[in-house]
C-alpha cells in the first residue's frame, strides 16, 4: 500500500457524498442541507498550490459565509504539520487552528477477533428505516445523509451487526482507484459493549481477504477503535500531523 495514496484519499473522499468546487489552491466541500457534518463542509488546501495565503483564507471565508456555514479548513494530508507553520497567518485571518495526530494503519497481522456469536453481520446494499435508526440511536443524525449518499454510489459497501434481527451497529466505506477506506463505524448507544464493533470489523477484514482487496488502510478515531483494529491485524505504520482551522465566532 502506497501511503501517499492514503493521504490523497483522505483529501478527496468527501467527493462521493457532498457537493464541491475546485479552486487552484484546493477543494471546497459543502452541503447547505447538512451543515452539522464537518466531512461535508470544509475546504482542503495544498501548500504548494498557494501563492497568496491571505487571499485564499479570505476567499474560503467568503465562500462558506455566503452559504450560511462556518468556514472550516483542513490542510492536505500530504502537507504534514503545515498548519503549525502558518498558525500566525491563520490567526490573523480570524481562524483558530490546531494540530491532530492521525494514525495510519495497514493490515500486517492476523485477524484475531472472536465475534460475539449472538450477533449476525450482514452486508447491506439498500437503505432502510432500520439502518437509519442506528444513526438516531447513536445520536449522530448528521451522518444519515452522508451514509445514504455513500451507499448509493458504485464501489461502496456497508455491513450491519444485528442482534435478534435488528441492526445495532454499522461499518461502511468505499473503494476508489487509490484505496479501500473505512468511512465510519458506529453503534447504537443502547447496544454498546456487546462486541458489535468487533463483529463488524472481523467481517470487513474477512471480506477484504476473500475478495483480494489489498490496497486497504484505516485510521482510528479513538483508543477503542484502535484496539479493535489491532485485534483485526492492523498496525500503525505512520502518524501524520493533521492541521485543522475554524473561523472564530
Amino acid at each position: 500500500m502506497n501511503l501517499r495514496d492514503c493521504y490523497l484519499e483522505e483529501d478527496l473522499f468527501p467527493k462521493i457524498f457532498t457537493n464541491f468546487e475546485e479552486r487552484e489552491y484546493g477543494i471546497l466541500f459543502y452541503n447547505t442541507e447538512n451543515k452539522d457534518s464537518f466531512d461535508s463542509n470544509h475546504a482542503v488546501i495544498y501548500k504548494d498550490k498557494i501563492r497568496d495565503l491571505s487571499k485564499v483564507l479570505s476567499d474560503i471565508a467568503e465562500f462558506y459565509r455566503a452559504r450560511g456555514s462556518r468556514p472550516i479548513i483542513y490542510q492536505s494530508m500530504l502537507d504534514d504539520n503545515w498548519f503549525d507553520e502558518i498558525k500566525d497567518e491563520l490567526m490573523a485571518a480570524g481562524y483558530r487552528s490546531w494540530i491532530e495526530d492521525q494514525e495510519y494503519m495497514l493490515p500486517l497481522g492476523e485477524n484475531n477477533i472472536t465475534p460475539n456469536p449472538e450477533l449476525e453481520v450482514k452486508k447491506v446494499s439498500e437503505w432502510s428505516e432500520e439502518i437509519e435508526n442506528v444513526f438516531l440511536e447513536a445520536e449522530e443524525p448528521w451522518e444519515i445523509q452522508v451514509a445514504k449518499k455513500t451507499l448509493s454510489q458504485p464501489k461502496t459497501w456497508m455491513f450491519a451487526a444485528c442482534l435478534h434481527g435488528k441492526p445495532v451497529g454499522l461499518l461502511y466505506g468505499h473503494i476508489s482507484e487509490l484505496a479501500c477506506r473505512v468511512d465510519y463505524l458506529l453503534v447504537s448507544k443502547k447496544h454498546r459493549k456487546i462486541g458489535a464493533g468487533r463483529a463488524l470489523f472481523y467481517e470487513y477484514v474477512e471480506w477484504c481477504r476473500q475478495n483480494s482487496i489489498d490496497n486497504i488502510y484505516i485510521w482510528p478515531d479513538g483508543e477503542t477503535p484502535k484496539r479493535i483494529y489491532e485485534e483485526g491485524g492492523y498496525r500503525i505504520v505512520e502518524v501524520r500531523k493533521a492541521g485543522r482551522a475554524v473561523m472564530s465566532e
